[in-house]
């Protein structure tokens, strides 16, 4: 019983968030009345469908708790902050690279400025790497 429930609760959450998406994706064709949408809402009804898809790694409850949460503060204008920025973003990299030492911290400079980013934060997390090539000969091992 318990699961036939379940069923029907993720069936009915499914069907929910894809009458959701497919009223924003009308709302953005709409033309200019589309301008009269809230972006800040459209965000919120995306986040919110992909909580009741279960398109995140939360549960669903926390999931919802917190699209809300999100929404409220960015409705407030709490959500963004002033240094939220992408040139802060980089000043801040370039600034952990003064931790390293000598050749480390060269390396780690050119990777944040021409490194190249996988992943998401959505799927745990971002990884730049960086290819170096040398022409360097290395010391014949044993001496």
């Amino acid at each position: 019983m318990s699961f036939q429930r379940t069923h029907r609760c993720r069936a009915a959450g499914a069907w929910l968030a894809a009458g959701l998406l497919a009223l924003a994706g009308a709302a953005q064709a709409a033309g200019p009345a589309a301008r009269n949408v809230d972006p800040l809402r459209l965000q919120y009804e995306r986040e919110k469908a992909d909580c009741l898809t279960g398109r995140t790694a939360e549960p669903r409850n926390v999931c919802l708790r917190e699209a809300a949460a999100a929404y409220a503060q960015a409705r407030q204008g709490k959500l963004v902050s002033r240094d939220d920025r992408p040139e802060v973003w980089a000043a801040n990299a370039l600034k952990r690279c003064d931790a390293q030492h000598g050749e480390d911290r060269d390396l780690c400079r050119q990777r944040v400025e021409h490194g190249h980013t996988d992943g998401s934060v959505a799927g745990g997390g971002q990884i730049t790497s960086l290819t170096v090539r040398s022409t360097d000969v290395p010391a014949s091992p044993g001496r």
